[in-house]
């Protein structure tokens, strides 16, 4: 009969203390760490960033149109970022403030978005469409 009451008592201080680390866990998505290891963003236009980033990201873009460039500090650096559409498909160009480019890579951000919301509909338990 003791050993019940035990059994019980120490169920239900656990029980929480399991619920908080496992809702602990959940707040430490990889994506979420990365948005805060970045500074925060600044929306501006092509004629707002340095000259040296404009030469390199309308050279980059080779005529494509370049809406808004988002200025980030990443690892205490300047980064300049914008999307352009180079034949059919999204790139993703990051310059330096000095103009230098870092990278221009295909820009999956559609798939991210779409492995976001999976993730997110798993956490509240909802099923997605079966692939």
């Amino acid at each position: 009969m003791k050993i019940e009451r035990l059994w019980g008592k120490s169920l239900a201080l656990a029980l929480p203390l399991m619920l908080a680390c496992g809702c602990q866990s959940a707040s430490n998505h990889p994506a979420k760490e990365a948005e805060e290891a970045e500074g925060p963003e600044v929306k501006m236009k092509l004629d707002q960033v340095p000259p040296a980033v404009r030469d390199t990201l309308t050279r980059e873009a080779a005529g494509a149109t370049i809406g808004d460039v988002d200025k980030e500090q990443k690892h205490d650096k300047t980064v300049y970022e914008t999307d352009v559409m180079l034949g059919g498909k999204n790139y993703e160009l990051k310059v330096a403030e000095d103009g230098s480019l870092i990278s221009k890579k295909l820009d999956n951000e559609e798939g991210e978005k779409k492995g976001e919301e999976k993730d997110e509909k798993e956490e509240k338990g909802e099923k997605g469409a079966p692939q």
